[in-house]
């Protein structure tokens, strides 16, 4: 297909070729027919021929040298050379006598504006390097004679007696690179080798972008890129100085291996193997570099490292290797719009002068609706948020930590010490946040702040990208988008700190982006799939009560697909749906392991939200759709969700599709607010937050809103006043009215919400110093009803960011203690507390006196200070961490190592560590693991302890196990959700050349 135009570029040379040699390797076309008719003299060679031996059969058939100044000039079947491309290389070549080699400009076969090369040289790690951006356009921005490592063997022009003295191409180099190996040995024999800009040939490079299939006989599997790969690292082997083979082998192994996994990430599985395989082909037949080093020592007369100036700097390799990924980005994300074919006049540049500059209209750009919309909010969230500039806790969010590193190690860490102590897995939205507050540059607390900040904006904006598809209308789309954040599920989920309602808030809508298409699920690829679970695995991390919403429109989906089944009996699109929901149902709870599966155990969890246990308003405030609780908009703030909803049922079949699902989810929500749950490690029951279920109500609503009233102004115009005229007005002026009433709340009583910015801790600093020991935290309440305490068990310092989701339950003997405690009965209290290593209690201001007074009376405990802050008092009797009991029974309390977990044991006896029990704790002693039990309190007990040195630890190994599962379901899914990779062969000629 190249042929006929190649032959006719060699005939059109301006300098006239004195003698032509063609080598046909067995093709079953006609270009044998076609040579003869050109009147070229060819030769036949085995289909299996390498360049380099088909090169020297070529020679083999030309005249012999009849002087010193003798020029070779190969040519590919798919390189066509411009008219005086010969006649160029000629010239520059004519004042150079120490130029052996000269090669062309190459510029694409099909987009002759694309420039390929001038000059090549191969990089570090064995990658074919031209040091061009992709696809960039020959500008002439390169023009010139340039010396360069080499030059591509398609319009090589090289001496003849210094093609022989090199002794050709290098046979073990049949295909690709050979002209890199050229060059580099024609460089240490003393030659010089010059790209001259002004001789242009155009190159399909079909062998490189698989449009041929490779049969030389070292293609191992006829793959083009093992070839490569394997010849690349060999023409580095082999040339390189002896003294940097082993640096030139670690950089080929591990770049090999980088990308061997970057085509397994694009699900390029055989160019994986190559990669692979092309480093091993190497490492099984080392006897061919060590002969082919000892072949090219006869003619080096130089160092190697002569040519270390053409060999490309780590800096630029990875900078051009960035503006490609760049360009790959764009190119994805905003792809070129093409030229419109349509147009008979194309604009010159002298037209710009014909049109008059009209000046910029600022106040047309503000009123465009996006830009004032956003506005808006930007600046009521930055109101709202005045109290809220800093550290963030209060309501349902513990303190952040210091640092990402902190939320790394919990997430890792296979014993919590968080209350009683626990080997519970730690929430997956724990490590999210760990690898956002990485990219905050390890500030997590900064991160918070942000978020909450972020809040109505972020959701705001979703939201907007979701209606847009169901209306044109930009203030309508806009208005329903600043509906969506301030309604009473946003305010009440930012003013009382529910991180996961947050986090749903701003993927819900993006959600329902997708749903539409899973209807007929047999139709979406499995790409599309993946990274729909992707997304919903985000939430699940986040809030197991929203995976149970989304889950449910899968399974209604699939009640759906098999009453289609038995209606039609169409087995295998009904199994293929079946698996593809599966997938959709199944990935998100997957990708949460292990905690996911400890929810199983206990499904009350599925119900609560992250953070501190913190009641809703019940079901008269979800009626209204607003969640309640703390924090909340007052009842009497009634936002339009539940009329748009009830309204929406009576209109189009389209409306309805919103409306329904928003309407189920308000009766669910409605329903389920009426139950009382205790939160997590909570003995108090409280209305259950149903957040989750409102926000997705509150999208059927604002969707339901935009269908209903996009174009209802032409609908209604012409026609008699009737109901819809009513509901209309009814339906805009309530949004108006809630939209500003709710506005000045926010910023006015609203800003003064639980949460707030609040570096002060909860506990004296005298006990947040106190490494490791428990203190039990109470909170003034009112017993005179007989409700439970509150309070929990701190250690060192306040709760933080995933604290009480981790936290187990308190002991039942603990509970009750606890409850004596408050209420002045508990005279044996301290003997219990301290049994479980509680140390401290510290009652929080403001106090009340007859909590005090109680304690005071009781024995056991010995008040240690009463401040600002509180009263602290010191539980008697030994209540440390690891105490020895001997044989005698006596108690004695053992230091323990907080980092080694070593410790001294003066006497034998028994251990006993006042931390949970669990079937991970070890204690080791002269190199043998100590009996484990777990003792009547709950407590991890060994015995036969020994005198001497013990070290007591948790082993990690099945939370290691866990992650590592995890770590791979989710690179598994990621892969299935990137877009796959191109084979070359996959790739539009014209986008390659």
């Amino acid at each position: 297909m190249w042929l006929p135009e190649v032959v006719a570029a060699l005939a059109s040379q301006s300098r006239p070729i004195d003698y032509t040699v063609a080598v046909d390797t067995g093709s079953k076309d006609a270009s044998v027919k076609l040579l003869k008719r050109a009147r070229l003299h060819s030769i036949s060679m085995p289909y299996d021929t390498g360049f380099g031996e088909a090169i020297a059969g070529a020679i083999k058939n030309i005249p012999a040298p009849l002087g010193e100044n003798e020029w070779l000039w190969f040519i590919h079947d798919d390189c066509a050379p411009e008219s005086g491309a010969l006649q160029a290389l000629l010239e520059a070549i004519e004042n150079r006598p120490q130029v052996a080699i000269a090669g062309p400009k190459l510029r694409g076969w099909y987009d002759r504006s694309h420039l390929l090369e001038l000059g090549v040289s191969i990089a570090g790690n064995g990658a074919r390097w031209t040091g061009l951006e992709n696809r960039e356009y020959d500008q002439g921005q390169y023009d010139g004679v340039r010396e360069v490592l080499s030059v591509s063997t398609a319009g090589m022009l090289i001496r003849r007696d210094v093609f022989t003295e090199l002794g050709g191409f290098d046979p073990n180099l049949a295909l690709f690179r050979d002209d890199v190996d050229l060059g580099w040995r024609a460089h240490v024999a003393g030659h010089s080798v010059i790209a001259v800009s002004q001789a242009v040939a155009f190159h399909a490079e079909a062998a490189a972008s698989e449009r041929r299939t490779i049969d030389v006989k070292s293609a191992l599997l006829h793959h083009g890129l093992l070839l490569d790969r394997r010849n690349a690292a060999y023409v580095l082997l082999v040339n390189s100085s002896w003294w940097l083979l082993p640096w030139v082998a670690l950089q080929l192994v591990s770049s090999a291996t980088l990308r061997a996994l970057g085509y397994l990430i694009a699900k390029l599985p055989s160019y994986a193997l190559d990669e692979f395989l092309a480093v091993c082909l190497l490492v099984i037949k080392p006897r061919d570099v060590w002969a082919a080093r000892k072949e090219r020592r006869k003619s080096r007369l130089i160092s190697p490292r002569v040519v270390s100036a053409f060999i490309p700097p780590r800096w630029s390799q990875i900078r051009l290797g960035a503006i490609r990924l760049r360009e790959a980005v764009r190119f994805g994300l905003l792809p070129s719009k093409e030229e419109s074919e349509s147009s008979l006049v194309q604009p010159s540049d002298e037209d710009d002068l014909l049109i008059p500059s009209s000046p910029i209209r600022w106040h047309t750009f503000f009123r465009r609706p996006e830009i004032s919309g956003f506005l808006f909010i930007i600046v009521l969230s930055s109101l709202w948020a005045t109290q809220r500039y800093g550290s963030l806790v209060g309501g349902a969010l513990p303190r952040s930590p210091v640092g990402a590193i902190d939320l790394w190690r919990k997430y890792a860490d296979s014993w919590h010490e968080i209350g009683m102590g626990t080997s519970a897995a730690t929430p997956t939205w724990i490590a999210i946040l760990a690898l956002m507050s990485t990219l905050f540059l390890g500030k997590a607390a900064a991160l918070i702040t942000i978020v909450f900040w972020a809040a109505p904006i972020l959701s705001m904006w979703s939201m907007y990208s979701l209606l847009r598809r169901l209306s044109h209308n930009s203030w309508l789309v806009v208005g329903g988008a600043l509906a969506y954040s301030l309604s009473p599920v946003t305010i009440a989920a930012i003013n009382s700190g529910r991180l996961g309602t947050i986090v749903l808030l701003v993927v819900a809508p993006r959600i329902a982006y997708h749903l539409p298409k899973l209807v007929n699920i047999e139709m979406v690829n499995w790409r599309a799939i993946f990274g729909f679970s992707l997304l919903v695995g985000v939430v699940t991390s986040f809030s197991l009560f929203a995976f149970l919403g989304i889950s449910l429109i899968h399974i209604m989906n699939l009640v759906r697909d098999y009453l289609n089944y038995r209606a039609v009996q169409e087995k295998k699109l009904f199994l293929d749906q079946f698996l593809r929901r599966l997938v959709l149902i199944f990935t998100p709870f997957v990708l949460c392991l292990p905690w996911s599966l400890e929810t199983l155990l206990h499904p009350t969890r599925f119900l609560i939200e992250p953070g501190f246990a913190l009641g809703g308003g019940g079901p008269n405030f979800a009626l209204l759709a607003n969640p309640g609780g703390p924090g909340s908009l007052p009842w009497w703030f009634i936002s339009p969700v539940s009329l748009m909803l009830v309204v929406a049922m009576f209109s189009s079949a389209a409306v309805r599709r919103y409306s329904g699902w928003g309407l189920l989810y308000l009766i669910l929500a409605t329903y389920l607010s009426a139950v009382s749950l205790a939160g997590h490690a909570s003995s108090r029951a409280e209305h259950l937050w149903v957040g989750s279920f409102l926000v997705f109500a509150t999208i059927g609503a604002m969707c339901s809103g935009v269908i209903i009233l996009d174009g209802l102004r032409k609908r209604l115009v012409g026609v008699q006043f009737h109901f819809r005229h009513m509901l209309g007005g009814i339906l805009i002026a309530s949004t108006v009215i809630y939209g500003l009433t709710t506005s000045v709340w926010a910023v006015t009583v609203g800003s003064d919400s639980p949460v707030q910015a609040n570096e002060q801790s909860i506990l004296p600093p005298f006990l947040a110093v106190s490494s490791g020991a428990k203190t039990l935290v109470l909170r003034t309440l009112d017993v005179s009803d007989g409700s439970a305490p509150s309070f929990y068990i701190a250690r060192s310092n306040d709760a933080m960011l995933g604290d009480p989701d981790i936290a187990s339950p308190v002991p039942v003997v603990v509970d009750l203690a606890i409850q004596k405690l408050v209420d002045g009965s508990g005279i044996g209290s301290s003997t219990v507390l301290s049994a479980f290593g509680i140390k401290y209690v510290f009652l929080k201001n403001p106090v009340d006196t007859q909590i005090a007074r109680g304690i005071d009376g009781l024995g056991g405990f010995i008040r240690n200070s009463s401040t600002r802050d509180g009263i602290v008092w010191r539980v008697t009797g030994i209540s440390d961490q690891l105490v020895l009991k001997d044989k005698a029974g006596r108690l004695q309390a053992l230091n323990l190592d907080p980092i080694s977990g070593a410790a001294v044991v003066p006497n034998p006896g028994q251990l006993l560590l006042a931390e949970s029990y669990d079937s991970s704790w070890q204690a080791i002693q002269g190199g043998k693991r100590l009996f484990r039990t777990e003792n009547a309190d709950g407590l991890t007990e060994f015995s036969n302890v020994q005198v001497g040195e013990i070290t007591v630890i948790h082993d990690g190994t099945t939370r290691r196990a866990w992650l590592a599962l995890q770590v791979l379901v989710l690179l598994t899914v990621v892969i299935f959700a990137l877009p796959s990779g191109r084979r070359r062969r996959e790739i539009s000629e014209q986008e390659l050349t």
